[in-house]
């Protein structure tokens, strides 16, 4: 990844890395289409094609193929939890941290079962980021610097390059960069799950009122809003979509907060997040409208609660299926299984 060219703040050169992203290729993503031609009409594999072309395009290969994928998963903490607008604490992301590292957690086994590479990036877990309704999230030495450690997700080369965030608090601290983002009321974007009790939802739809009239000031560029309503694990996020462009990785993501962490690079120049792709949509219903100010399609319809990796853990195996026809030899029919 070049490095970025210096206009006097460390956020500037975080601006200049997202406009000079590089674009894809045409020509694999055009023999694939080809090749789909030669094996049935047109669309007749649907989105499995079309997920093959965008793959063959940001590989810059054709075949397209997934033999090291990489499931990176950002963990971090949040003061807003002690106003009580979380059904978890930061207790439970050390645990589930811990669980994930030992191979116990769910995802664990999915991610095993894909083929994937785990790499968990812990931030600061014990020390969390302020409430964003008392000060700034981050300054923005801390904001730049940890946009840089995102940077490390590719550091080994996968060829896809699946996101998760973990950490209590992180969907509110995403529902108030969504406001910033995209504008409209705190209870559109807080809006939760019918899983979700009542009196929840107004703690938190008070906590990003109060927040976003803290920070009006500083909410028109991307990455103050980032800076002053986000957190360690959406700025890591925002980091590895940058790193993963310049390095041409194709980018999956998950939930409602990765989605938002795209948002942000969106928000910078729309054109740079094109090599990332929706593996599903939760039943949060401010998922389903950050995906469509991004302009992006679901891949899955899966219907999952959460957000922490479980979508797009899920899609690296759908997206294998994607390469399958271009890489494999179609297995002969047996012949003795022909009824006589």
């Amino acid at each position: 990844m070049p490095e970025p060219a210096s206009e006097g703040s460390p956020l500037a050169d975080v601006r200049a890395l997202v406009r000079s992203a590089p674009a894809a290729a045409t020509e694999p993503g055009q023999q694939v289409r080809e090749a789909l031609l030669g094996m049935g009409r047109e669309g007749d594999f649907g989105r499995l094609g079309e997920a093959a072309q965008w793959l063959a395009n940001w590989q810059h290969r054709y075949p397209p193929r997934i033999e090291k994928p990489v499931l990176a998963i950002f963990a971090g903490s949040h003061g807003l939890v002690e106003e009580g607008v979380s059904m978890s604490s930061n207790q439970d992301t050390r645990a589930h941290v811990d669980a994930l590292r030992e191979g116990r957690a769910p995802l664990s086994a999915i991610a095993t079962q894909a083929g994937a590479a785990i790499r968990i990036f812990e931030l600061a877990l014990d020390k969390p980021t302020p409430s964003i309704a008392e000060t700034a999230a981050m300054s923005e030495k801390e904001c730049a610097a940890t946009i840089a450690y995102g940077f490390e997700a590719t550091e080994d080369h996968p060829d896809l390059l699946a996101l998760a965030v973990a950490g209590a608090g992180v969907g509110t601290a995403a529902a108030a960069v969504a406001c910033a983002l995209y504008g409209g009321s705190p209870d559109y974007w807080v809006r939760p799950s019918s899983q979700t009790p009542i009196s929840l939802s107004r703690k938190r739809i008070d906590l990003v009122s109060r927040a976003l009239t803290l920070h009006r000031g500083h909410l028109s560029d991307p990455l103050e809003a980032l800076r002053c309503l986000g957190g360690r694990e959406l700025a890591a996020c925002v980091g590895a979509i940058i790193a993963a462009r310049h390095q041409g990785v194709p980018v999956v993501l998950d939930g409602f907060a990765t989605t938002i962490a795209a948002g942000v690079v969106h928000a910078i120049d729309p054109k740079a997040i094109s090599h990332c792709l929706a593996s599903h949509i939760t039943r949060r219903p401010a998922h389903e409208a950050a995906l469509e100010r991004l302009g992006l399609r679901p891949l899955m319809q899966m219907e999952f609660q959460t957000g922490g990796g479980l979508g797009s853990a899920s899609a690296i195996g759908l997206l294998k299926t994607a390469c399958a026809p271009f890489i494999a030899e179609p297995a002969p029919a047996d012949a003795g299984s022909s009824a006589t």
